[in-house]
């Protein structure tokens, strides 16, 4: 196989490479936004954020586990040894590849569905006064957000 047979390959698996450390960090990232912070824009990073403090503290607390948890979990770790795999591989395995991200996809949505579960309880126990003083806390992030897109 001549160079110039190589080179097209080679570029392909490193764009692969590429775009899919950019999608993991930007996994990450939407992790981190919604349970650190991080620029507002994330609706439920806003709302948890226009919680009470103590629920608020309840519901950081709660997504620090469900993420702990996320990380030990064997079909995740499994998927790492894929990805792992298929970069290492001699010929490089597309659909191997894209399996193991969606195994990681699959999770970080599992973790979604959790934390808006956990949400949803909170704010289905509050009284008609505390739903309206979060309202007015999620609008006043939300608008600060509206304001510096435009």
């Amino acid at each position: 196989m001549t160079q110039t047979a190589k080179a097209p390959g080679r570029w392909k698996t490193w764009a692969l490479v590429v775009s899919v450390t950019l999608n993991l960090l930007l996994i990450g990232m939407i992790g981190g936004v919604a349970l650190r912070g991080g620029p507002d824009g994330s609706l439920m990073r806003a709302a948890i954020s226009a919680l009470p403090d103590d629920a608020r503290r309840d519901m950081h607390r709660e997504g620090h586990e469900v993420f702990r948890g996320a990380r030990d979990h064997a079909e995740l770790r499994a998927a790492r040894a894929e990805l792992l795999d298929a970069l290492r591989a001699e010929r490089f395995d597309t659909d191997r590849f894209r399996a193991g991200l969606d195994v990681a996809q699959m999770r970080l949505l599992e973790i979604g569905d959790r934390l808006e579960g956990a949400l949803l309880v909170r704010v289905s126990g509050m009284d008609a006064a505390e739903r309206r003083a979060m309202a007015d806390r999620l609008e006043e992030r939300t608008a600060r957000f509206a304001r510096s897109r435009d």
